[in-house]
């Protein structure tokens, strides 16, 4: 019994090994440049130990996107505000929350937008990956907003998209600690202007 569970762990650790390796390699290289090769040298194991966890590159890159989506980060992060938390510390919290999770995910978000124009099926995840973030979010701000439902997820989705373009664009690059929270303190103010 003890044998079967240590290899139930290390077979769990190579294939983390491997979807955390196949992330590294697509967001470098993008994911049609990309070699089962690539990968497996950079995860230290042989092309051939790839297709023991995984039947094609593709299903590993679905892997990726599983195991490194910040939707479950999004969700924890929103069950952590207590009730009484007043909109504004809420929303400053979840903003700085993201921003630390982009941070921790920045090979993800690369790999994302340089794979979306070139792959319809990704493009299709990443649009439902957005639509299930701005649901979330809808989930905890529901209560907390005067205007109708379409136009609250249309809010949040306008947010959290300019909120990954700036990081995208600007803040990964600059790295300033003050300039992000300026950012976010004005994001903050301009949101709750429009769901007020």
């Amino acid at each position: 019994m003890k044998k079967q569970t240590n290899r139930a762990l290390q077979a769990a650790e190579t294939k983390t090994k491997l979807i955390d390796a196949a992330l590294d390699v697509f967001s470098r290289k993008g994911f049609s440049a990309s070699t089962t090769k690539d990968i497996a040298r950079q995860a230290g194991v042989t092309d051939g130990l790839i297709y023991h966890y995984f039947t094609s590159k593709e299903e590993l890159l679905w892997a990726v996107i599983d195991r490194h989506t910040l939707n479950e980060s999004l969700r924890l992060i929103t069950l952590e505000i207590r009730e009484e938390t007043g909109l504004e510390e809420a929303l400053t919290y979840i903003l700085r929350s993201l921003f630390r999770l982009l941070d921790e995910k920045e090979a993800l978000i690369a790999m994302f937008f340089g794979e979306s124009h070139r792959n319809p099926a990704i493009q299709e995840k990443l649009n439902q990956l957005v639509a299930r973030g701005v649901q979330l979010f809808a989930g905890f701000l529901k209560e907390r907003s005067t205007i109708g439902e379409q136009e609250l997820y249309i809010a949040i989705r306008n947010m959290l998209n300019a909120l990954v373009m700036y990081f995208l664009i600007h803040d990964r690059v600059q790295d300033n600690k003050n300039e992000r929270e300026n950012y976010i303190t004005v994001t903050v103010h301009q949101f709750i202007k429009i769901i007020s």
